[in-house]
């Protein structure tokens, strides 16, 4: 009997699909395409790339690619430390398939301030230990 339950509850996942996600995570490819277009439009300068952070905001399947592959578009907060201390943060979206992350360009959107409820709803967003 017990070896019948273990067997029931090791095979439960394989009853459950699992939502099929981007692979590898595309924190990256936004966060590296970000960082260009602020250099390029002189808003960033040298930046401390270790306490660089990129939290998901948002993601979601937006249709299939000519391929017949899955793409997603996904949203996310970024912050970039300059190594004088300042912040730049941005909202970035772009279009992510299965296999590749740069499945579009990056728009980016500068964050001028942040506004937080006493109880944020994004509580990633002032975890300095996650990264992207």
């Amino acid at each position: 009997m017990k070896r019948t339950l273990a067997t029931m509850l090791l095979s439960l996942p394989a009853l459950c699909p699992a939502e099929t996600r981007p692979n590898p995570p595309c924190s990256n490819w936004p966060t590296s395409m970000a960082q260009v277009e602020l250099r390029n439009a002189g808003i960033l300068g040298d930046i401390d790339a270790s306490k660089t952070r990129a939290v998901q905001l948002a993601s979601g399947e937006i249709g299939k690619y000519k391929d017949g592959t899955q793409l997603w578009r996904e949203v996310y907060h970024v912050t970039f430390q300059e190594k004088n201390g300042a912040e730049v943060k941005v909202i970035t979206v772009s279009n992510a398939g299965e296999e590749e992350c740069s499945m579009s360009d990056v728009e980016v959107f500068v964050v001028s301030r942040h506004l937080p409820p006493g109880d944020p709803v994004i509580k990633e967003l002032d975890d300095p230990a996650r990264k992207h």
